[in-house]
This record gives C-alpha cells, sequence and structure tokens, in this order.
C-alpha cells in the first residue's frame, strides 16, 4: 500500500507540472498531451483500473460531461473510460470549459514482428514489420483525429574527426507510417535499434518498446595523413613547409603515407603517386601505408583507394606534395670559439640532389670534406683548432630541379662553386 501511495503523488507532481487545470491519480504510468490546437488535452494511460482519476483544479461551478452531453460527475474527479472525451461544463453559463480524451495505450501497443536491413555504399534502409494501432481522438468539434506516432533510431557509428576515428552516437526521429526508415550507412559493424514511441518515451516504458538488428558494414570512407620525415641538420631551408592539405620542402622529399580510412571495413588499398604535368605516368602500390622518396623538384598527387571485401564499395582520397626548387649560399666566415654563434662552417641548402665540399688551406693540404651538406666544419684539424685565417673550398652539388632551358635543358641543375672562407678565434 505504501508504494501505491508514493507512485500516485508521483504523477501528481509531473502532471501539475504540465498542466495547472488538471490533476491525474493513477497507479500506471501515463502522459497528458497538451499541445494539440484542437483540443485542451489528451490524456493515455498505460492501463486504466478503477482507481485511477482526473480532477478540475478549476473554481467555477461545474459538471463533468461526456461529448453526447450525457452528465458524468459533479465532483472534481471521475473515473474515466478508455477512447472517450470528456467536457468540463460550466453550469452558470451553461458552456463547456475544456474538451479533453483518454485513450488507454496498453490496448494500443506497437507490435514489433520484425526488421531487415538492406544496405549499400551509401544508404542503410530498415524495413520494417511492426503492427502500429491508430490511436483516434475527437476533437472539441467532434471531429476524429489519429495522434502521430513518432519512432527513433539509435546507433553508434564512427565519424573522422582531429585525424582520428572516434565513436559517435547516431540519433534520428521517423514519423509513422513508414515501411522503410533510411540512414546513412553506417562506417562500422553496428546494433541499430528502433524504440517507440513518443507517447512510450515519455512515460518511460521498456520491455517490449523497442527492436534491435546487427549490421555488418560495407561502406567506405578513405582518409589518409602525409608526413615528412625529419632529416638532421638545421642548415636545411624550407626542409618541411607544409600547410593544410598540401605537402612540400625540400627534397628529396621523403614522405610517410598512412591510410587513414574506417579499418577494418576498408580492406583493400591502392595508392598511385604521379607527377602533376604527366599523371598518365605513375607508380603503383597495394600495401596498407607506404614510405615515398620525391627526388625531383615538382608537383605530384599521391592518391589512395580504398575498398571493402567484396570490392562494390570504394572511397578515395589524396594529397598534394611539392618539391621545393634547390637552393646553396656559402658563408663566408665562422668563428670556432665554442660562443655557440657561428661556430661551424654551414652552407644554407634547399633540395640538393647530391653534395661535394672539399676545403684546403692555403699550402693545398685538405683539411674537410664531406658529401652530407647537413654537416659542417668545426674549425679542427684532426683534434686542433686551425690557425686563423682564410681557407679554400670547391663545392660540387647538383639540384633536384632541372634546367629549362638551353644546352643543359632538362638536365639536373649544376651548381660548381670556388670560393674562401675566413676563420676567425
Amino acid at each position: 500500500m505504501k508504494r501505491y501511495i508514493v507512485v500516485i503523488v508521483l504523477f501528481c507532481a509531473v502532471a501539475e507540472s504540465i498542466s495547472g487545470q488538471f490533476t491525474v491519480t493513477s497507479s500506471s504510468e501515463y502522459t497528458q498531451i497538451t499541445d494539440q490546437q484542437d483540443i485542451n488535452a489528451i490524456f493515455l494511460f498505460n492501463g486504466i483500473s478503477a482507481s485511477t482519476e482526473i480532477s478540475y483544479n478549476g473554481t467555477e461551478n461545474f459538471e463533468w460531461r461526456k461529448y453526447d452531453n450525457s452528465f458524468v460527475a459533479n465532483t472534481p474527479s471521475f473515473s474515466p473510460d478508455d477512447a472517450t472525451g470528456y467536457i468540463v461544463f460550466d453550469k452558470i453559463n451553461n458552456k463547456p470549459l475544456y474538451h479533453i480524451w483518454v485513450i488507454d495505450y496498453s490496448l494500443h501497443r506497437i507490435g514489433f514482428n520484425g526488421v531487415t536491413a538492406n544496405g549499400d555504399c551509401y544508404k542503410l534502409s530498415l524495413n520494417t514489420n511492426f503492427n502500429v494501432p491508430n490511436l483516434v481522438y475527437y476533437d472539441k468539434n467532434n471531429k476524429q483525429k489519429s495522434l502521430k506516432r513518432t519512432f527513433y533510431v539509435h546507433y553508434v557509428d564512427y565519424t573522422y574527426k582531429d585525424s582520428t576515428w572516434q565513436d559517435i552516437e547516431m540519433n534520428s526521429e521517423h514519423t509513422y507510417p513508414f515501411a522503410d526508415i533510411e540512414i546513412n550507412a553506417p562506417k562500422k559493424d553496428v546494433n541499430v535499434c528502433i524504440s517507440g514511441d513518443n507517447f512510450a518515451r515519455a512515460m518511460h516504458l521498456s520491455g517490449d518498446t523497442s527492436i534491435c538488428i546487427d549490421y555488418k558494414a560495407i561502406a567506405v570512407e578513405c582518409h589518409l595523413s602525409a608526413t615528412v620525415e625529419k632529416r638532421s641538420g638545421t642548415n636545411e631551408y624550407l626542409r618541411d613547409n607544409s600547410e593544410n592539405n598540401s605537402v612540400k620542402g625540400s627534397g628529396p622529399l621523403i614522405v610517410s603515407l598512412e591510410n587513414k580510412s574506417n579499418n577494418p571495413v576498408a580492406t583493400f588499398f591502392e595508392w598511385k603517386i604521379y607527377k602533376n604535368s604527366a599523371p598518365q605516368s605513375y607508380n603503383r602500390y597495394n600495401e596498407e601505408n607506404i614510405r615515398y622518396s620525391f627526388n625531383e623538384t615538382g608537383d605530384y598527387t599521391a592518391v589512395l583507394k580504398v575498398s571493402n571485401a567484396d570490392g562494390i564499395c570504394t572511397s578515395t582520397d589524396s594529397v598534394r606534395v611539392t618539391v621545393l626548387e634547390s637552393l646553396l649560399e656559402v658563408p663566408n666566415a665562422f668563428s670556432p670559439n665554442g660562443d655557440g654563434i657561428n661556430d661551424e662552417f654551414r652552407v644554407v641548402f634547399k633540395s640538393l640532389k647530391t653534395y661535394n665540399i672539399v676545403i684546403f688551406n692555403r699550402w693545398g693540404r685538405v683539411v674537410y670534406k664531406s658529401n652530407d651538406p647537413s654537416k659542417g666544419w668545426d674549425g679542427k684539424i684532426g683534434r686542433n683548432v686551425a690557425t686563423s685565417g682564410t681557407y679554400y673550398y670547391v663545392i660540387e652539388a647538383t639540384g633536384t630541379d632541372r634546367y629549362t632551358e638551353g644546352r643543359y635543358k632538362d638536365r639536373n641543375i649544376i651548381y660548381n662553386i670556388k670560393g674562401h672562407i675566413n676563420l676567425f678565434k
């Protein structure tokens, strides 16, 4: 008995928060609808019993009547029947004040007889077999109307955000009647649930108010990332000058190309890399991830195409890669005194394909040589710091770019540089 009283108090409090005109006493769940313009209120009960009551809170001299004007009660409260309309009738002014309708929702529950899924690369159709009884009421003009029953679709899908795949709650509403419910094709295997209706949700009903189905995803969505491989040395100019969706920098540009598609639905991978000036000539790879060296100056495109297990669904993504023109600049002095400023003789370079430097003193003795432009001479001959003075260098290098005209057209640009460097302590 105590439990029954608690339930009554709870439902009364809910009703008063919805409409101050009416109070409900019920041992079952219920909801009150007040947004229909052609009637003042509709009450849906999940079962009507002898203890169910609806009360009018007004101060007028009134009585309860049915729609046919037959007398019901002259007390504030009465026990309603299913599928019946009631009037709060003002006896002094001889006119109706409010029209309400009562529906026993438990007699009109939805039959979730089954659902099947039919998906393609873009859409998923949920073919429903539902028994959805019509929730009929009559408005204040005694015209038959029906309440709209809304169903809810819920599943957890994938979305690509901030370079990673993340779970996302997917929810949509669908008003009956429908035979199929169409949603976007999921990007991973999902459990799709259809629940209903809006009135069951309002009454917090559970149990037989939903149906779920497992669906194996076939849709693919391609994404890729391109990362320039780092090189040691601080004197390489614009080693990585990438921005937005464009990768560019000093060549040879070694780039890690990584598949970021919705694995494991994305099963097969095809990379095509070509120079934009000759797209018909490309290199093709089938690995999921590749490491590629772009050795010549110019604009390239790397395209990734992914497909699902049976090859029906495909998707592509691409990135532009630019290898910059070459550059070689030689300083004329350095001071290997350990103060951290200009302690080494280093060239400034960009996009060099080959490089060779020889440094010698005034007597022709070789004091330093290297084929790595990122390295420099620390001013030592053996273990000892060389004496201050003038030293001479010969540099032979080729760029990743090519001459565009003249006798050397289409050959790699050549650097033959001779000069001197002053060493200060």
